[in-house]
């Protein structure tokens, strides 16, 4: 029962999830900072598509395509060889979308920071990968844990003191069932908390200006 407790919770928060809820989290919660207050409900729904397509979609297909031509041997990329290369290609979506973002500017300026920042975590947990395996769920939680605090620090937005909260208590939860999965060691689930929180706040804090 237990493992499959955390099966449900590993699929609900992987990561790819994260950036689509993370922009719907900030829309209703404390949409000043990121401009979203300035969208119309039809634009921010087709900004949400946009994001939907590049971060969920796209990465799951190619994901997909890997291990059907078999150069990944799972959907876990449990071997370690492997995550290097794939996490690389799949930031490629993060950051077309981010360039994307940034070269209309305007509104979409502060959003294509946020996403700036995760794909920067994500080549990271590339280039960390050639060196040991750390947790990409761990990573991407804390990322979020990060981000939501360098905002309510930078524009004193206490909107999000309880998101930050259920967002740190979520990020114990994944990481307690990536270790009942066995998926993980202890130190692995750190430097992927580790990374992704100092990635998360620091990025935010000094690139998304007031």
């Amino acid at each position: 029962m237990l493992l499959k407790i955390s099966k449900i919770i590993t699929y609900f928060f992987h990561p790819v999830f994260l950036p689509f809820l993370l922009f719907l989290l900030l829309y209703f919660v404390a949409p000043l900072p990121l401009f979203f207050s300035f969208f119309t409900p039809k634009s921010f729904a087709a900004f949400l598509g946009v994001v939907f397509l590049y971060t969920i979609i796209f990465p799951l297909l190619f994901t997909f395509w890997l291990k059907k031509t078999k150069l990944i041997s799972d959907f876990e990329i449990s071997d370690g060889q492997e995550r290097p290369k794939t996490y690389f290609m799949v930031s490629a979506f993060f950051i077309s979308l981010t360039y994307f973002f940034y070269s209309k500017g305007g509104l979409l300026g502060p959003a294509s920071v946020i996403l700036g920042v995760i794909s920067a975590i994500i080549l990271g947990l590339g280039f960390f990968s050639y060196f040991s395996k750390i947790s990409a769920h761990t990573a991407a939680m804390a990322g979020i844990v990060g981000i939501l605090a360098a905002i309510f620090i930078r524009f004193n937005e206490n909107s999000l003191f309880i998101p930050i909260l259920i967002s740190i208590s979520l990020t114990g939860l994944v990481a307690s069932s990536r270790l009942w999965l066995g998926a993980h060691s202890l130190k692995q689930i750190f430097w992927g908390w580790l990374w992704g929180i100092t990635a998360g706040f620091s990025g935010i804090y000094f690139l998304l200006l007031k």
